[in-house]
C-alpha cells in the first residue's frame, strides 16, 4: 500500500492527516487554517474525488476489493508526489502543470477585468518542518499585500488572490466578476478545476 507518511502539503499540513481527514468523511469539516488555505482546500477536493469510488463501494456495504482501494491510494500518492503541480492524466500520458502557471493566468484574467487596478503574482513553494513562518498557509508579501496563491493537486486548484481596486466600484460585484474570470481562464488554459476562487480586496485607489 502506498505509503504518504512523512509528506507534507506546501503550507506544512501531514499529508496524511489530510487523507485521515477524507477516509473519514469529514471532507468538508475544514478547520480555521483549512478554510484560509488554498493547498489544504485543492487537496482536500482531489483526495475526496480520487476516494469517491470507493465511499460508493462502502455505501453498498460490500467490502472494497483490495486493488480498488490501493488505486485509489496511488492516484493520491502521485497527487501528493507533485506537491507544487496538477497533475492530469491521459491515455497518451501525464501533464504536470506548475502552480506559478496557474497563478499567471489567475492574476492575468484578474487584472483584464474592469476595476481591478492591481493583481501582483507569488508562487509559494518548498517545505521546511511546520512552517512556522507561514500564516494561515500563505507568506507573508514585502510588496504590501497584493499577490495570489495557488494550491494544486492533482486535477484541482485553489486559488487566493488580494487587489486592489479603482475607487467608486461596486466591489462585492467585482469580486463576483474576478472570481467568474479567474475559473473561466484557469479551467480554459490549464484543464485543471478551480474548486476555490478567494478574492480579498485590500486597498482602493484613485
Amino acid at each position: 500500500m502506498s505509503d504518504t507518511r512523512g509528506e507534507r502539503l506546501t503550507c506544512g499540513r501531514r499529508v496524511e492527516d489530510v487523507l485521515a481527514q477524507v477516509t473519514a468523511g469529514r471532507g468538508g469539516d475544514r478547520d480555521t487554517h483549512q478554510r484560509q488555505c488554498p493547498h489544504c482546500q485543492a487537496a482536500l477536493v482531489e483526495y475526496e474525488r480520487l476516494w469517491a469510488p470507493l465511499t460508493e463501494l462502502a455505501a453498498e456495504k460490500p467490502r472494497a476489493p483490495d486493488s480498488v482501494v490501493e488505486n485509489a491510494l496511488r492516484r493520491i500518492r502521485g497527487a501528493v508526489e507533485h506537491s507544487d503541480y496538477g497533475v492530469l492524466e491521459s491515455a497518451r500520458g501525464r501533464t504536470r502543470i506548475s502552480a506559478r502557471v496557474v497563478v499567471a493566468v489567475a492574476r492575468e484574467s484578474a487584472q483584464a477585468v474592469p476595476g481591478v487596478r492591481v493583481a501582483l503574482g507569488k508562487h509559494i513553494s518548498g517545505r521546511t518542518g511546520d512552517r512556522s513562518d507561514v500564516r494561515d498557509g500563505t507568506a507573508g508579501n514585502p510588496a504590501g499585500g497584493a499577490e495570489v496563491v495557488a494550491g494544486v493537486a492533482g486535477g484541482s486548484t485553489a486559488i487566493e488572490m488580494t487587489l486592489a481596486a479603482d475607487y467608486g466600484t461596486d466591489l462585492h460585484r467585482l469580486g463576483e466578476h474576478v472570481r467568474a474570470a479567474v475559473t473561466a481562464e484557469v479551467r480554459a488554459l490549464t484543464d485543471l478545476e478551480p474548486v476555490q476562487v478567494t478574492v480579498i480586496i485590500d486597498d482602493i485607489l484613485e
